[in-house]
């Protein structure tokens, strides 16, 4: 079997709907659906609205499956996960108010056959803007060079409470609303 993140996806649904957890894809991945042209990535970015139980709980349903597992944080908030026949994800629990609702605003997709929720636009550009990384910034510039249609109001709102003004305003200046 060919390893891919589309492989890591699929199979990581089919165990997280069985629990079952409410998810949604983030990431590069989810970000490749609004850019203009896809880019590489190596893993997949999952937001998890719950633990499904328990954080040991989920720790075991994957454990059972075959991932090996580790908490990137004490709080287990950032769980990586790999799998020798699957590959590596990063399972994020939704702490957060803003990320309930983001979840709850994901837009069902059409990936490799298989329905899969993936955060809006306005969602994937505010998760990359807190993030900050290069790769985060490029995506956001991809994505807004697509000309896509943005709740401004929504954006202006989160921008402000994650204080990512300053990021946001160099993107944001000159671009038509």
């Amino acid at each position: 079997m060919l390893l891919t993140p589309i492989t890591t996806l699929s199979s990581l649904k089919t165990l997280l709907d069985n629990i079952p957890i409410r998810w949604v894809l983030i990431g590069a991945l989810a970000a490749n659906r609004y850019r203009g042209t896809p880019r590489m990535t190596g893993d997949v970015d999952l937001l998890l609205a719950n633990a499904g139980g328990s954080l040991e709980r989920l720790e075991a349903k994957l454990n059972d499956a075959g991932w090996d597992v580790r908490r990137a944080d004490a709080n287990g908030e950032l769980i990586r996960i790999n799998h020798e026949q699957f590959g590596a994800a990063d399972l994020l629990l939704a702490g957060t108010a803003y990320q309930q609702l983001a979840i709850e605003r994901s837009i069902p997709e059409k990936i490799d056959n298989q329905e899969i929720y993936v955060l809006a636009p306005e969602d994937i550009i505010l998760h990359k803007l807190i993030a900050g990384r290069f790769q985060d910034l490029a995506d956001i510039e991809a994505i807004l060079a697509t000309s896509i249609v943005l709740d401004e109001d929504y954006l202006r709102q989160w921008v402000k409470f994650w204080e990512v003004e300053d990021v946001w305003k160099k993107f944001n200046s000159g671009r038509a609303k």
